[in-house]
């Protein structure tokens, strides 16, 4: 039976998402970049378009709940740990409608998986990418207190780096980050690792060596970008400095291991603001 023009075109209106409020497209695209972030994120990165935290914040959630209705996003709440604090929170991820329009707005040409299942990811990896969005978050409000500097972030896989190890192959860097601070007197770059002390140190020490070899290859105009572990508390600090410190022929000045608070004082004072990994007493 023929559709009468009346239904082809509801159907074709239900498959082409209408134009959406330029605010609700900036909140769809860093929610589609970072796979998942909070409601409290979101409005700390688009606060400068507000004239209040708290204005920014009921506005994101209106615009939220707006790219709810239009299936753009979906909401998950659960209870998440690290940077949160064990607090409940509202996590937004894209559909898979919302991933197809971002995709169209930037003339991405690389198919959308077919379904999103953002409820499936587990708990140890969500935390994983909340703190990721995090330290972007902090980021961006760190640059805001200096004048005239810009901070650039690559996410995954954009800030992945490929090299050939010693053996010739081809070897890639996944950090999570990389992230170049610039003004008119300097130029800072970072890779980061968010370390979540998942990971035994010894995994992390030979992480540090892939970093070596890379660097040895004098990328980016012979400037190696410092690598930054950016790890939860200071028994995790104290753990990951002294095994980098105790590696034998491993470059200190090459790493940074700091806390999520310390990330600021990078960012305004460089890499001499914070010490090289050394030996300490400390009890791990």
């Amino acid at each position: 039976m023929n559709r009468s023009p009346t239904e082809s075109m509801a159907r074709f209106s239900s498959l082409v998402p209408a134009p959406i409020h330029p605010m609700q497209a900036r909140l769809l695209a860093l929610v589609a970049a970072h796979r998942f972030a909070t409601t409290t994120q979101l409005a700390r990165l688009t606060a400068l378009e507000y004239a209040s935290s708290a204005s920014a914040l009921r506005q994101t959630q209106r615009h939220l709940a707006n790219l709810a209705q239009q299936r753009l996003l979906t909401s998950l709440e659960r209870r998440v740990g690290g940077w949160q604090g064990g607090s409940a929170v509202t996590i937004w991820a894209a559909t898979t409608r919302g991933h197809r329009l971002v995709a169209a707005e930037n003339g991405e040409k690389e198919e959308v998986p077919r379904r999103q299942r953002p409820r499936e990811v587990s708990t140890t990896f969500l935390d994983h990418l909340l703190a990721i969005t995090e330290v972007r978050t902090s980021i961006e409000e760190a640059v805001r207190q200096e004048a005239d500097t810009e901070a650039m972030v690559a996410l995954e896989p954009d800030c992945w780096r490929t090299a050939l190890s010693p053996s010739g192959q081809p070897q890639v860097l996944r950090p999570d980050l990389a992230v170049t601070i610039t003004s008119p007197a300097y130029e800072d770059r970072y890779l980061i690792e968010v370390d979540r002390a998942t990971e035994n140190p010894g995994r992390v020490i030979a992480t540090c060596w892939r970093y070596q070899e890379h660097q040895a290859q004098a990328g980016d105009d012979g400037v190696f970008p410092l690598v930054v572990w950016l790890v939860p508390n200071d028994r995790r600090r104290h753990r990951l400095e002294r095994a980098i410190a105790h590696s034998t022929g491993l470059l200190r000045d090459l790493f940074r291991v700091i806390r999520l608070d310390q990330l600021p004082t990078l960012i305004h004072g460089g890499p001499a603001a914070i010490p090289t990994p050394q030996a300490t007493n400390q009890t791990s």
